[in-house]
């Protein structure tokens, strides 16, 4: 009864509001009807994201173990068991490199010297004939390469060179000697032999550079004889005629050297020309030493040599060496002037004239081109050959020059007779007699035929 009483009063209070009859609704609602609970339900699982693969660089599998050796039961005390443990190891082209990496570092110094000291590392050697292909690398060794194969053996000296610390290189002086001896393609060898002996040691050091630069490493010598200090390097210059040794020399500081470099034979024909290039630019007048030197090398065996001194000489009034036909019937002397002379327009102005007139008859320079073509089917010229075609002209002697002249400079080293050849060109020179003389008549310059393996024609 209290209950309705009190909600009387709250009817009599609200009856003005619009809400009258909701609010009864609703206050009956609540008390006489059950309340159903509330259900919450479980929130949906989200699925968990798949792990990342593994960067395989990072995450490698442990190797594969290829040698069967307890490394503490091994001692190496001399060269005979260490190429014993070799047998053991039996590395080959395919696994080389697996097998050396599971040798422990106490046993490698040993194997090395053992290697080193067994020697056979010559793997190529320098292409030989016209047609060779020019050998720049070294081939790997075959997968079944052994321990006694040489290709091998080189990458296993390689290795073995790294192991090596500055005690061992008395004990392997001679192995080194034998890795500088091996020519041409070779280099990867040579280098890390000449690089092996400490620098504190220069007569072994420059002894080493000796060795390579006879076996025909000279751009490997080169880079190498800065390492040198200056009186080796004098040495080197004046004794081993190392071209790299004179450059890192200076003309201002070691005149001496300088001056006697311009006849040297032995040395290189671009270290001696620079040689004068260098001296003659010191002075506007030439001093009395390289004078006497320049007069000297007008007779050298280089042609550029003595073109090059020629010029020097010309240039600085004295003009007795310009060169000019001989006065001889000797086809080697006619065919040395014409080298000298080949040298000596190569280094002329574009605005001085030819010297070539005074070797040529009134009539002029007859000049046959014949030139090869693989392609070509049809002998047009008639002479036998579908490849080849002659062209003539006769060239007046104010006007004739002397053909393709950088490929003839390059030919004139290798001349039989009256014929040169280089790798692209073969010049045939025709000398004939007149009035107890000998002139130049003609020159026929030829196209090389291509080697075998480069032509399209079948034989």
């Amino acid at each position: 009864m209290e209950t309705y009483r009190g909600l009387a009063g709250l009817i009599d209070v609200v009856s003005t509001s619009g809400f009258t009859l909701l609010a009864i609704a609703w206050l009956i609602s609540c008390g006489g009807a059950h309340q159903q609970p509330t259900i919450i339900s479980d929130p949906p699982r989200v699925a968990e994201p798949a792990p990342a693969p593994q960067d395989p660089d990072l995450h490698r599998p442990p190797p594969r173990r290829l040698l069967d050796i307890d490394w503490t039961k091994v001692s190496l005390t001399n060269d005979a068991d260490a190429t014993a443990l070799w047998k053991r190891i039996t590395p080959a082209g395919a696994d080389w490199e697996d097998k050396l990496g599971e040798i422990p570092a106490a046993l490698a110094r040993p194997l090395a010297i053992a290697v080193l000291h067994g020697g056979n590392f010559t793997c190529a050697k320098p292409p030989a004939g016209d047609c060779a292909k020019p050998a720049y690398d070294v081939e790997p060794p075959a997968d079944t390469a052994g321990f006694d194969d040489p290709c091998l053996r080189r990458l296993l000296a390689l290795w073995s060179i790294a192991q090596l610390e500055d005690d061992d290189v008395p004990g392997v002086r001679d192995a080194l000697r034998g890795i500088a001896a091996i020519p041409p393609p070779e280099s990867q060898l040579v280098s890390a032999a000449l690089h092996t002996i400490p620098e504190a040691d220069q007569d072994a050091r420059l002894e080493l550079l000796a060795i390579a630069w006879r076996a025909g490493q000279h751009e490997l010598v080169d880079v190498a004889v800065g390492t040198l200090d200056e009186a080796h390097l004098i040495t080197a210059a004046r004794a081993q005629h190392f071209s790299g040794a004179l450059e890192v020399l200076s003309a201002e500081g070691h005149r001496a050297v300088y001056v006697a470099a311009i006849n040297d034979e032995a040395l290189a024909p671009r270290a001696r020309t620079a040689a004068i290039a260098d001296l003659v630019a010191l002075a506007d007048k030439l001093p009395a030493d390289v004078s006497a030197a320049l007069v000297a090398a007008v007779k050298s065996k280089d042609c550029t040599v003595a073109a090059t001194a020629a010029r020097a000489l010309d240039q600085h009034g004295d003009h007795r060496f310009v060169p000019r036909r001989p006065r001889t019937t000797s086809s080697a002397a006619l065919m040395r002037a014409m080298c000298v002379l080949a040298s000596y327009e190569a280094l002329q102005h574009n605005d001085e004239a030819s010297l070539l007139a005074s070797y040529l008859p009134a009539r002029g320079l007859e000049r046959v081109s014949i030139t090869y073509d693989p392609l070509s089917d049809v002998d047009s010229d008639g002479d036998g050959d579908p490849h080849t075609s002659h062209t003539a002209e006769l060239v007046a002697r104010a006007d004739a020059v002397l053909p393709e002249l950088e490929d003839l400079i390059r030919a004139m080293p290798h001349c039989t007779g009256t014929i040169c050849v280089s790798e692209e060109h073969e010049f045939r020179f025709v000398w004939i007699r007149a009035g107890g003389e000998r002139l130049l008549s003609r020159i026929e310059l030829a196209d090389r035929p291509p080697c075998p393996s480069a032509r399209t024609d079948k034989p």
